[in-house]
Formats: C-alpha cells, structure tokens, sequence
C-alpha cells in the first residue's frame, strides 16, 4: 500500500494498547557522512590535503578529514559528527560571495514531502559560518548561523515539498564573507521522503479507527 520510499506507519494493537511506530526512508545523498571521501558532491571550493596543519589555507579551500587541527594549526581539533573518528568536509570559508560548499542533484518523486538536514561545527571560535541551504536555487529553513563554540555539532533541519519536480539539486552557501574566523565542519547530510502529500489524511484514518476499535473492546456489559 505505501510504497519502499515513504515513511511507512504501522498500527498493531498489543495488550489492548495503540501502537504507532514509523520508519523513515533512505538517506537519497550519495555521500552524506563523507566516507567515500570527495566523492558524490560538487563545489565551487578548492581541494587541498588534510596535513599538514598548514594545508587548509586560504580562505575559499576544504578538505575532507578526521580532524579539522591537522588541517590548521589554529582550528581546534575534534571528531566527526557521526562516530567522532571518521571523516567530515572540513572548510576555510570563501570571501566571495554565493561560492557553493557543497552541492549534488538528486532523482525525487513528485508530489512528496522531504526533510533536508545537516549537521554543523565551527572549527575556530570567531565570526562564524552562516549557512544558507537551498533546493532548485530556493532557500528552505532559515539561516543557520554556527555556534561560537569549536567542536560543537549543531543540526540545520528543512522541509520541502516536491510539488512538479522529478530532480532536486540541494545546494549549501556560506553567507559569511569574512577572512577571519568563517571556519566551519559539515557531517552527515541527509536528504529524505516523509508522508506524501495527500496522505496524512489516510493516516489519520486509520489511526482514529484503530482507536474507535479499541474503544469498543472496552465496553463492559453490564448484566441485566
């Protein structure tokens, strides 16, 4: 009835009690914690090594690394956002404008609502990264400004809905144009399907009939 790509909901009673459990769908970003490396994304940044610890430099340069410190020797070190030893796209940020960080376009399904999400870290305390995260050249979410803390991973999250489009191209801009400080991590992108639109209501349906069922198992008959 629902199909592999949307977020599945399953209602069971068990002990007379409502169950509602959801399954999200796949990540549909080739490359979102940064495992296979350079691959998977396009940018408008410039590659340099991840060490030695003057590599990341200038500004308008990324890496993908461990550690941002082994990039730079003034950037804090500390691990990847999703087990703290594997890699993340570590970046000195551009002081041009509308320079893409990150970007890759996607085959999606029309009529679908879909969450975009990633999660940031200053690499040094001053003047941090403000993200923009746009799908189809639209911004979605708002401004996402990195914390003044290094190493502190913090979750931009977005809703967007599909409408017409059959491909997505998810683009991330820093906004900051600052040459001191704009240092920044990103780590496990995530782009994925939730309820189609049209359907919540059929959800709705059948959780508010699965209630009214056991509604009905909680008569008692009293005897006449």
């Amino acid at each position: 009835m629902f199909q592999g790509g949307i977020l599945r909901t399953v209602m069971s009673l068990t002990g007379g009690v409502l169950l509602c459990a959801s399954a999200a769908s796949a990540n549909l970003i080739t490359n979102g914690d940064f495992s296979g490396g350079t691959s998977g994304f396009t940018t408008g940044y410039s590659y340099v090594s991840p060490a030695p610890n003057t590599s990341c430099w200038p500004e308008g340069s990324y890496t993908v690394g461990t550690n941002p410190n082994l990039c730079h020797y003034l950037w804090t070190g500390f691990g990847d956002h999703t087990t703290g030893s594997g890699n993340m796209l570590i970046v000195n940020g551009a002081p041009t404008a509308n320079v893409v960080v990150w970007s890759e376009t996607l085959g999606i399904q029309a009529s679908t609502n879909y969450t975009f999400s990633a999660w940031i870290a200053s690499d040094y305390p001053s003047s941090p990264a403000q993200m923009e995260f746009l799908i189809n050249g639209t911004q979605v979410g708002g401004t996402f400004t990195a914390s003044t803390t290094p190493g502190q991973w913090q979750q931009f999250f977005g809703s967007w809905s599909s409408g017409g489009n059959s491909t997505a191209t998810l683009s991330i801009i820093d906004l900051n144009l600052d040459r001191g400080g704009n240092d920044f991590a990103l780590d496990d992108l995530s782009f994925a399907d939730s309820v189609p639109e049209g359907n919540s209501g059929i959800l709705w349906s059948l959780a508010l009939a699965g209630i009214a069922w056991q509604g009905r198992r909680r008569v008692v008959r009293q005897p006449r």
